[in-house]
């Protein structure tokens, strides 16, 4: 296969009018490529990779099925096997397990336990999932194509609440810190709710991406900025002190089709700072979170033609970078040496 770090040739700006750089080198060239077959049940949906423990562990769709592969013995461990439905959405959080279909499907599983639940939500799609704590508790977060986030407990599997959009609801986030989520669908609106009071989700604020709709948004480690992925191949950045935009970054195959920014991820380790996302074919790009105006852009397919991104996974300690394409995982280590290094020289 030949992947290879890809320079562009033009500059982006920032909407504040500073340039941006693309001759950045984040990830280190020549990934290790594992022979799993991650696969895609929707063509919009297309965050269907995650790493929630290890670095050496990652948990992908197969068709029916979901695995964890460990990428040092080689050993892939099938944790949903034959399920009635192929899932369009996955996440892994909190010692959770959860998947959902295009028809309203959910498959619970508890890591550490025998436990799980297969029950229908109700509504359209399940086009995403979302696991964090809240108020002491766990919470499951259902994006569904019929305007509303479905939130249940972890693990009774009981229905808390409805949350009322005025679009279809394409992926909900929320902060590190428990206090805060974020809402894309299928329009150019974003919306940010205050989490955290025991009244529940309260609406603080409505912004606008960019001309589509969205289908991933994600919070940075501080839970003080988040991303927004939208379909016209932008991904827009704010900074919660502020109303204004923070910037608007471009992906390498903008204004094609094949250049919708599908899945966004920030490094969850304070001290690296990227920001990673993928477009709907063969290029993945990072930028530097702390300043916005470094990027790399890297070129996941072979050089004869494009490639399907099934999602994105930055491992939690930072130091590695999933990426799934049609025929296989590929492993990239980011450069944490030069992450951590800053113009003076002192490394934190």
């Amino acid at each position: 296969m030949n992947v290879a770090h890809v320079p562009l040739h033009k500059t982006i700006y920032r909407s504040q009018g500073q340039i941006i750089r693309d001759n950045c080198e984040f990830l280190k060239p020549k990934p290790r490529v594992h022979h799993q077959h991650p696969t895609i049940q929707h063509w919009q949906l297309r965050d269907l990779i995650t790493c929630p423990k290890t670095s050496e562990e990652f948990i992908y769709v197969n068709e029916n099925s979901v695995n964890c592969y460990n990428t040092r013995t080689k050993m892939i461990t099938p944790l949903m096997k034959d399920l009635t439905f192929p899932p369009t959405s996955l996440t892994a959080a909190c010692g959770y397990l959860a998947v959902g279909g295009q028809r309203n499907q959910l498959m619970v599983r508890q890591m550490n336990s025998n436990w799980f639940a297969h029950t229908s939500v109700g509504g359209s799609i399940n086009n995403a999932l979302c696991i964090s704590e809240h108020m002491g508790g766990t919470r499951l977060l259902i994006s569904n194509n019929d305007e509303t986030i479905k939130v249940y407990s972890l693990p009774g599997l009981q229905r808390l609440t409805s949350i009322q959009l005025p679009t279809a609801v394409n992926y909900a986030s929320v902060s590190p810190d428990g206090r805060k989520m974020v809402a894309v669908g299928d329009s150019n609106q974003v919306f940010l709710y205050d989490i955290s009071v025991a009244a529940g989700y309260q609406k603080i604020g409505t912004y606008t991406a960019t001309t589509e709709a969205s289908f991933s948004c994600a919070w940075n480690q501080s839970s003080e900025k988040f991303a927004v992925a939208s379909q016209d191949g932008y991904v827009s950045v704010w900074d919660v002190r502020h109303s204004e935009k923070l910037c608007k970054l471009g992906s390498k195959q903008q204004p094609q089709s094949k250049g919708a920014t599908r899945c966004v991820k920030f490094s969850a380790s304070g001290s690296i700072d990227l920001l990673v996302y993928s477009e709907h074919v063969s290029y993945v790009n990072l930028v530097d979170a702390r300043t916005f105006n470094e990027r790399q852009v890297v070129r996941v397919a072979p050089s004869n033609g494009d490639e399907h991104i099934s999602g994105i996974a930055l491992s939690p300690d930072s130091k590695v970078c999933f990426v799934g394409i049609e025929h296989s995982v590929l492993e990239f280590d980011v450069d944490t040496i030069t992450r951590r290094s800053f113009p003076s020289g002192s490394l934190i």
